[in-house]
This record gives C-alpha cells, sequence and structure tokens, in this order.
C-alpha cells in the first residue's frame, strides 16, 4: 500500500500562525476593492457574452414577479 514519501506534511487550509490573528474589520479598503474587482468581472464577462446591461427586457420587480404571480 502507498502512503506518500516519508515525512510528509498534509496541507493546511490556515497555518497555526494564521489562526490566531484576529478577522479583518469590515471597512477595510481592501475588501472594498475586491468587491468592486467582482463587480467589475462580471460587467465585462456581461459584455464578452454580449448580454445586456441597461437594456434588459424586464426592469422592474413588478416584471419578474408577474410570471410567478399573475398581478392583471
Amino acid at each position: 500500500m502507498m502512503s506518500g514519501r516519508p515525512g510528509r506534511v498534509p496541507l493546511q487550509f490556515l497555518p497555526n500562525e494564521a489562526r490566531s490573528l484576529p478577522p479583518p474589520k469590515l471597512t477595510d479598503p481592501r475588501l472594498v476593492y475586491m468587491g468592486f474587482l467582482g463587480y467589475c468581472s462580471g460587467l465585462i464577462d456581461n459584455a464578452i457574452r454580449r448580454r445586456p446591461v441597461v437594456s434588459a427586457d424586464k426592469k422592474t420587480y413588478g416584471e419578474i414577479l408577474e410570471e410567478f404571480h399573475p398581478v392583471r
């Protein structure tokens, strides 16, 4: 049976030094920057796949929910 190479250490999600650190603040500028990058990557993905951003067919929550709960 194969047990891997001798002396190997299993992968850890966080090292022991990082477990004692406090979590980042919610007002951390890096979190805002990462959120902005995620938003921009979504816009770029929509532009590459030629999905409309502003000129979509359904514009209000009423028009979206009308398929599930007919109002008229």
